[in-house]
């Protein structure tokens, strides 16, 4: 599958989905989307250019007829969600043209741009800028919206057929700076998604006007070593204190998700008032819900064996 972008004839609509791509993850005002994103004024709902067969994009805000549910996020970085269609004297109206721009894209297989409100202390007006999504199905009243995964180039994984864990990635060398550092966001988006913006080992985790701060997407296999950044099955969600102490091997878990701590006596005598001594032996409190989003056991054992050296 080559990227889906390639697909559309319509520069300034490409454009725009290139833009909110590189924007995943992101935390932004209304405002400001305003100023950087097409369209994005007073429309509300689904937005579909005049002239355009497709939605360019769809915001979501809060108090709307949507499902109260969290996306759910699939090993590649992808994550499915409903949407309601537009409706019409107080019902669904599938003939309205936004919601027939809808099914179009679901035809042709065009992303759309995806933002949805949050609820930030201060503010009424953020949204989370959850990337590029593809409309999936339409069923029960709702639009089944599916994310782009981390690599865009590749079909997202469905929940029913979860994909075996590829440890090391190939061909890296041939991506541009640009999708290089759009693959290493979305990684880092959709770990913090999936661990809830805290440390998995003290559970720390900051927040300042809306935006999660202090917490980092370790890999498990480091990039170094060609672990992959396509599966957040290599990742785990540390605060910068314990992601420096990972990766200097001071400290990993087992496959039972146990912590071990090194021996090395200098180490523990300068960490005793460290959260990392306290948790030894333990399970790690804050793992991911889905079981499959968890570190996979290769990666597990990867790193095991270089903390045993």
């Amino acid at each position: 599958m080559s990227d889906p972008l390639k697909k559309i004839n319509d520069q300034l609509f490409t454009d725009t989905l290139e833009r909110i791509r590189g924007m995943v993850g992101n935390q932004a005002s209304s405002k400001e989307l305003q100023d950087q994103i097409r369209g994005f004024g007073t429309q509300k709902g689904i937005y579909k250019p005049q002239g355009s067969d497709y939605p360019l994009w769809i915001r979501q805000t809060l108090g709307g007829n949507y499902p109260d549910e969290e996306p759910q996020t699939l090993p590649d970085g992808s994550w499915t969600y409903r949407y309601k269609p537009e409706a019409s004297k107080g019902g669904t109206d599938m003939s309205i043209y936004t919601n027939r721009a809808m099914l179009k894209s679901m035809e042709d297989k065009i992303p759309i741009g995806v933002f949805i409100q949050e609820n930030t202390p201060g503010s009424k007006h953020t949204y989370k800028v959850m990337g590029l999504a593809f409309v999936e199905d339409y069923r029960e009243g709702y639009f089944t919206i599916h994310g782009e995964p981390i690599a865009v180039d590749e079909e997202p994984m469905v929940s029913s057929n979860i994909r075996p864990f590829q440890p090391y990635e190939t061909g890296i060398a041939h991506l541009s700076q640009l999708m290089r550092e759009t693959r290493r966001k979305a990684f880092q988006t959709a770990v913090r998604r999936i661990y809830h913006e805290k440390c998995s080992l003290c559970e720390l985790g900051f927040t300042y006007h809306g935006e999660s701060i202090g917490v980092e997407a370790a890999h498990v296999i480091p990039v170094s070593e060609r672990g992959t950044s396509k599966d957040i099955r290599n990742g785990i969600l540390l605060c910068e204190n314990h992601h420096t102490l990972f990766d200097k091997y001071l400290w990993a878990f087992d496959e039972d998700f146990k912590v071990r701590v090194t021996e090395d006596r200098a180490f523990r005598d300068s960490a005793k008032s460290n959260h990392v001594l306290k948790v030894e032996g333990r399970k790690l409190p804050n793992l991911p819900d889905e079981e499959f989003d968890r570190p996979a056991m290769e990666a597990i054992r990867f790193r095991l064996d270089h903390f045993d050296r």
